[in-house]
């Protein structure tokens, strides 16, 4: 090679990518992961059924993904992302088709298996494998930018979902909306406005450093990193396991925060209604701080960690000792979003900067296992410890797993950086 060095510029088609995975955020993955304990005790009594058999479902949704992870890591290394995203954003589409017109609860058993199989893809792994195939710079950023819409989706699918609740419409009507939002936001956009990789349109990752070849053509440099088979042999591997099991297990007591506040007595607000908003207002913490921590991360990954672990702390601190005032409880719930937000953006972003992107999809698949296997328990974890021995013990728990998580972090860190000489394009 020879000549000077240029970098590929942010282009259309780089916007486009970054598009497609706001849409199949903000539809299929919104609609199926924010909007489900709305439905629970609709269904249950549409279906004569008890709510823990509702529940059941996501717990199945959850399982499959795990089973079908290490999979669709393979398949996103050696297939059509178009045709493999199309696929799944239509399964995601069709279980919601056919909760429309299910009266048994066995069906919605069903469409829980399509609804892990489809995203399984569109939301753990498609958006970290495109943004890491188009954008050496800033790709962090955009990866943040793009998971927030589960929680702008959220929130706004929630409120249409009461909105037609008040109105009269009965569940069955809803999942047949559901349904059609999730294709028509998803189709359009992984049909037509992605590709596998940048050389497919004749151009580079945004931020690739470009030279002449001898032909005169201007390329980049191949992807590199470390081999999965490698990976998976070293202690760094389990440790991102763990560390990546342990976040999801620790965001979730966020989905406690209603029943914490049920359980206050001798308050001067309304424990229901505070709860409610608790949650509300964590949504929109964690939709925002998404963004915060993957651009925090593109410069300094371990300073985003500690950001998010103070964030954790403090978030649980105010909401536990807080309830003089309901708006410290808000502020605490707000706070804790920045901790939220590290399952979906942080993860990806440090098995990008230990392990590189030569193959990238197959290693994060694999934590990815461990990642939605824990969370489909837990949830249930969370409701034993504080049905069992209160939310004091409770919170205790949440923030020794947050010491856990932070120092599985610097450990990784640690590890990594001994690893960097490994590193190869082939």
């Amino acid at each position: 090679m020879s000549g000077t060095a240029t970098k590929e510029k942010l282009t259309v088609r780089h916007l486009l990518v970054v598009l497609t995975g706001i849409m199949i955020t903000f539809g299929c993955s919104a609609l199926c992961f924010s909007t489900w304990g709305l439905f629970q005790p609709v269904v249950a009594e549409g279906l004569g059924v008890e709510v823990t058999a509702f529940a059941m479902y996501v717990t199945v949704m959850y399982l499959t993904m795990t089973i079908a992870s290490p999979f669709a890591g393979k398949l996103l290394q050696t297939m059509d992302i178009r045709i493999l995203l199309s696929a799944s954003a239509a399964l995601v589409g069709c279980a919601f088709l056919l909760m429309s017109f299910s009266n048994t609860i066995v069906l919605f058993y069903v469409a829980a298996v399509m609804l892990g199989l489809g995203e399984i893809t569109i939301l753990w792994l498609a958006i970290p494998t495109l943004i890491n195939r188009w954008f050496v710079e800033r790709a962090g950023f955009f990866i943040g930018l793009c998971m927030a819409f589960t929680g702008i989706g959220g929130a706004i699918w929630s409120a249409v979902f009461t909105a037609l609740t008040a109105s009269g419409v009965d569940f069955h009507t809803i999942y047949l909306i559901w349904g059609v939002i999730a294709l028509v936001t998803s189709l359009p956009f992984t049909l037509f406005c992605v590709r596998n990789s940048p050389e497919d349109c004749g151009l580079a990752p945004y931020g690739a450093s470009m030279q002449k070849a001898a032909s005169g053509a201007e390329v980049a440099a191949k992807p590199a990193g470390l081999s999965a088979g490698f990976v998976m042999k070293t202690p760094m591997f389990y440790a991102i396991c763990i560390f990546a099991g342990l976040i999801n297990i620790a965001i979730l007591i966020a989905m406690q925060f209603p029943t914490y506040t049920k359980s206050l007595t001798d308050v001067a607000f309304d424990v229901a209604v505070v709860g409610g908003v608790m949650t509300s207002v964590m949504m929109v913490g964690q939709a925002i701080f998404k963004v915060v921590l993957g651009a925090a991360a593109d410069k300094n990954a371990k300073g985003a960690l500690i950001f998010a672990f103070a964030a954790g702390v403090a978030g649980i601190l105010l909401c536990w000792f807080g309830t003089f005032s309901e708006y410290v409880m808000y502020v605490g719930a707000f706070i804790f979003g920045g901790c939220y937000a590290t399952a979906v953006v942080l993860v990806p972003v440090i098995c990008r900067q230990s392990f590189g992107t030569r193959e990238y999809s197959v290693i994060y698949s694999r934590v990815s296992t461990v990642f939605n296997l824990i969370a489909a328990f837990a949830a249930m974890i969370w409701a034993w410890l504080g049905s069992s021995f209160g939310f004091t013990v409770e919170f205790i728990v949440a923030l020794a797993m947050l010491v856990v998580i932070l120092l599985l972090g610097l450990y990784i860190f640690k590890a990594a950086a001994g690893y960097k000489k490994d590193w190869t394009t082939e």
